[in-house]
């Protein structure tokens, strides 16, 4: 039908009981195809009928409602999707397109289901931790297509105001990894996270000097009678320098030449941070202490261990929430409050640097594949070099 609108007619046309009614304004104001349609359950709209050009399909896409759209609107909006449609476009097909497109929250599922399983499982984590606790919560529900650089900045000025510096850079950086996955299977051409200014972040440098080394082990020495476990994983932890989930995960297989006094550590790549094979000697110290767990093991004087591993929680989350607890304990015992875990590897480092080691004989010994990793603790030599400079000097003022 052919009808001149106006908002009147609109307001007062009638349904027709069993179909849809379409009229098509006749007034030379309004573009081609510029319509009202209205329901048999009285709904009123203003669409535009056309053709696309290539395919010569009909199509009819909605404006808005009579109620919320004035005719003079409508037919401002039906000329804009007129040019475009003269243009070649098709903007149903358009906006079709873009209701099918993913949402963040499909793109991380699909991120946990191919590209997160490469990662360490600490790593899996943590990425699973923050995509729950922060970025679906607050961009779950976006278009991936559509998150722009203020919504990454928003997200990450949000967790910083809850002074949690650390996590917002983890966070931002997550985001940077998840919108690059994106770009990679084509669902769209930039990353948004990119180039945003991270906190500043101070970091933690914690390490054990001569007395506090003894008090801890004494500490784990009687310990060691009713946790034997976490006892010999703190050991361990000091003897290596190895990361927490490195220790906990360790399996006999692992563990070359343990009857010899050249035992090596194989530490296999889905256990190490950087997914790289680590190739560690062991002291005669840590030999001393995987003979003694193997001896045990085999005397049934332990609690029994199950297949190959060397630690009866197998590197388990319930496992290394245990070794935590106790951990609690055993630093308030030693008289070291505050340290962490980690902080052994750091001791262990500034034992290597006092002992005149060079940063890639320790960066060996840590597993780290990058020299700027090492780099940390290049401040630990000031001392040594110090002290040689001292003997430099003995030597020139004793000099005739």
């Amino acid at each position: 039908m052919r009808e001149k609108l106006s908002d009147r007619l609109a307001a007062s046309v009638a349904p027709t009981l069993g179909k849809i009614a379409r009229y098509f304004d006749q007034d030379r104001r309004s573009p081609r195809g510029f319509l009202l349609r209205v329901t048999p359950a009285g709904a009123k709209v203003w669409a535009v009928r056309y053709r696309v050009k290539d395919s010569y399909r009909e199509r009819e896409i909605t404006i808005g409602d009579v109620s919320a759209w004035p005719i003079t609107d409508a037919r401002k909006r039906a000329a804009e999707l007129r040019r475009e449609i003269d243009s070649g476009g098709d903007p149903l097909g358009d906006r079709e397109a873009k209701r099918g497109a993913p949402t963040v929250a499909e793109l991380a599922r699909r991120f946990c289901e191919e590209a997160l399983p490469s990662r360490a499982p600490r790593t899996q984590h943590e990425y699973k931790a923050m995509l729950e606790g922060w970025i679906l919560p607050a961009i779950g529900r976006r278009k991936v297509a559509e998150v722009a650089r203020t919504d990454v900045e928003r997200l990450h000025a949000k967790i910083t105001a809850e002074g949690k510096f650390r996590r917002a850079n983890s966070v931002k950086s997550l985001v940077s990894i998840l919108f690059a996955q994106a770009v990679v299977w084509r669902m769209r051409e930039d990353n948004p996270a990119t180039g945003i200014k991270a906190n500043r972040e101070r970091g933690r440098e914690r390490y054990l000097n001569d007395g506090e080394i003894a008090r801890l082990r004494g500490v784990l020495t009687g310990w060691r009678e009713k946790r034997p476990d976490n006892s010999d994983a703190v050991t361990l932890l000091l003897l290596t320098g190895a990361r927490r989930a490195e220790v906990l995960g360790m399996k006999w297989s692992q563990i070359e030449g343990l009857d010899t006094d050249k035992a090596i550590w194989n530490k296999p790549a889905d256990l190490t941070k950087d997914r790289r094979k680590h190739r560690l000697p062991l002291s005669q110290d840590a030999v001393a202490v995987l003979r003694r767990r193997q001896a045990e093991r085999d005397a049934d004087k332990i609690v029994r261990l199950s297949g190959d591993n060397v630690f009866r929680g197998a590197g388990t989350r319930a496992h290394a929430s245990s070794l935590e607890r106790d951990w609690l304990q055993i630093r308030c015992a030693a008289g070291l409050d505050g340290v962490r875990l980690h902080d052994l590897r750091h001791s262990f480092a500034s034992i290597l640097v006092s002992a005149g080691l060079s940063l890639p004989v320790i960066g060996g010994l840590l597993g780290h594949s990058k020299a700027a990793t090492t780099q940390r603790y290049a401040h630990l030599f000031d001392q040594p070099l110090r002290e040689a400079t001292e003997i430099a000097a003995r030597r020139l003022r004793g000099a005739k």
